[in-house]
């Protein structure tokens, strides 16, 4: 019996630690929401180790255990976003591969989820963009850089299907929509129209994304929402 006793004593010695490795990942998620709102605030050149330390209510010591240096919060921050970018994209690519005609409007559904499950996001990746730390930008675009391949070949894919516009580039557009969507969502926290809620006006400037994005990709004769086939423009029937 006292053998036995000996071995279960044991059993919880070596199993105490593993318990208490639990509650350590919590403040690192807390160093790092916090380190996002500052930099998507201020800039990452514009923070301290300190700032971050304050913020999360820690000392820069308590912090430093977790992250040894200021670029390697730095790079911890810019690898959570690509991370939490990486899962909605694919459920993105998804959606967007699907067939109906609202497809586009489920793909807008699923990035808004994305921005607004961490609302700091699109300000931290355009200030990454705008700041060119090379080694941020590298890190950046090797995270996100399959996703864009797919995405320019499912326009590829469309084009042969006779869905997306034939003399779409479909890289530049990949660029050019992730651009108006990263900007849209960047700048929505910016006070709304006069005499309007921000609530409303973030409301109006998101229902006019979906559209803009489907005349610029898709053919005239692809089913807008609603069944309705996109009607050509003066301007185009001009030229």
């Amino acid at each position: 019996m006292r053998r036995k006793h000996t071995t279960d004593a044991g059993d919880v010695k070596t199993r105490r630690p593993r318990a208490g490795k639990a509650p350590a990942a919590e403040p690192r998620e807390r160093i790092l929401r916090e380190a996002t709102r500052l930099i998507a605030q201020r800039g990452f050149g514009a923070i301290s180790v300190n700032d971050v330390a304050l913020a999360v209510g820690i000392s820069k010591q308590a912090l430093l255990y977790h992250y040894p240096s200021r670029e390697a919060l730095h790079a911890a921050v810019v690898d959570s976003l690509i991370e939490h970018s990486n899962r909605h994209l694919l459920l993105l690519l998804a959606v967007f591969t699907g067939k109906g005609e609202e497809r586009l409007e489920r793909a807008m559904a699923q990035i808004r989820e994305f921005f607004d499950t961490d609302p700091h996001a699109a300000r931290v990746l355009l200030r990454e963009l705008l700041d060119g730390d090379r080694e941020q930008l590298t890190r950046l675009r090797q995270g996100v850089e399959p996703w864009l391949r797919l995405m320019a070949d499912t326009l590829r894919q469309g084009q042969q299907e006779g869905r997306i516009r034939l003399e779409l580039d479909p890289e530049a557009a990949v660029v050019h929509v992730g651009t108006l969507l990263l900007t849209t969502f960047a700048l929505l926290p910016l006070e709304g129209w006069a005499e309007m809620s921000d609530a409303e006006w973030r409301e109006r400037r998101l229902g006019e994304v979906v559209p803009i994005i489907e005349h610029y990709l898709f053919t005239d004769g692809s089913p807008a929402p609603g069944g309705r086939g996109r009607s050509v423009s003066p301007r185009r029937q001009a030229k």
